[in-house]
């Protein structure tokens, strides 16, 4: 595969979004229904497909949990940056932890390396999203003034429809169910109605992502200490990850895992942010500041992959 036949798909069905939007082509309703579609379908189908056919072993439970520590732990991290730069915005932290990987990650690693290969990098995101709805949350409402019950950090996790396609997976692989039928003439049945479903999620991820970027009335100057923060982070981040994997070895340092993780640590911050921000200011700013940092992770991506395909 050439670099072109990478990057070119992204960058294209990201124009055919931002048309759809000035054109008035898709009304922001009609983009709801289509992340709607793919966050409750498509995406959720596509990875209980791979899940049910993968081999888990034990020891792959060190991704899911490095994965929670690094979420979790790079609010505190973050607060510490902040401090350091004498930065007060209370959700200032929480653009320099957390990652798309639902609205984008996926979309970015099926590209690059096809979806039957996404195992480690939704093990990643499996302790990504159980961060995200219980500590990351939580401590976004409490910045805000309010505060999370258990009950909804639960509701929150068991609601997740692409968490409930990943275990659904992985209970059928490790139960040795996936394997049966797989092996069954029900098999390639299953499997063709699963690929046909998921086929579009890509697409549709990117054009929704272009849709939905907005560059006017940008705070440049905060924006740029946000970009910044946030590349320092998650360059030591990487460190810390990296260093743990290369001394487990094993599957921990193969290619395949190296790029699972820097596909993830290059992802934007969560997209659910400005949706827990009650100021109207600052939810823009944060909308805005996530569409920019979109951008350089997708010019991130490129560079990934024009070394990955080297």
């Amino acid at each position: 595969m050439s670099l072109l036949q990478v990057i070119l798909p992204v960058i294209i069905m990201l124009i055919i979004g931002i048309i759809c939007r000035e054109k008035k082509l898709i009304r922001p309703e009609g983009i709801e229904g289509l992340q709607a579609l793919v966050m409750n379908f498509t995406l959720p189908i596509s990875l209980f497909y791979t899940f049910y056919r993968a081999s888990i072993k034990a020891d792959t439970v060190i991704f899911p949990v490095t994965f929670f520590v690094v979420t979790a732990g790079g609010i505190f991290a973050g607060r510490l940056l902040c401090k350091l730069v004498k930065e007060k915005d209370v959700y200032f932290p929480f653009t320099l932890t957390g990652y798309e990987a639902g609205m984008l990650g996926y979309a970015l690693f099926g590209i690059l390396l096809g979806n039957d290969k996404i195992t480690q990098f939704a093990l990643m995101d499996i302790g990504h999203v159980l961060a995200i709805f219980t500590v990351y949350v939580a401590m976004v409402k409490s910045a805000g003034g309010s505060r999370q019950t258990a009950g909804e950090a639960i509701k929150g996790i068991l609601s997740t429809p692409v968490l409930i396609g990943i275990m659904s997976g992985v209970i059928l692989s490790v139960t040795g169910i996936g394997g049966l039928i797989e092996s069954s003439s029900a098999g390639p049945v299953i499997g063709g109605v699963c690929e046909f479903v998921a086929a579009p999620t890509s697409a549709v991820i990117l054009v929704v992502i272009g849709y939905r970027m907005h560059f006017v009335d940008i705070a440049w100057k905060k924006i740029s200490k946000v970009i910044v923060l946030r590349l320092v982070q998650q360059v030591l981040t990487a460190v810390v990850v990296f260093s743990l994997f290369h001394a487990l070895g094993g599957i921990f340092s193969e290619q395949l895992t190296l790029i699972s993780a820097v596909i993830m640590m290059i992802l934007p911050p969560p997209f659910v942010l400005p949706l827990y921000i009650e100021e109207t200011e600052k939810k823009e700013f944060y909308s805005s500041a996530i569409s920019v940092y979109t951008m350089l992770s997708i010019v991130g991506f490129m560079l990934l992959s024009a070394a990955a395909l080297h």
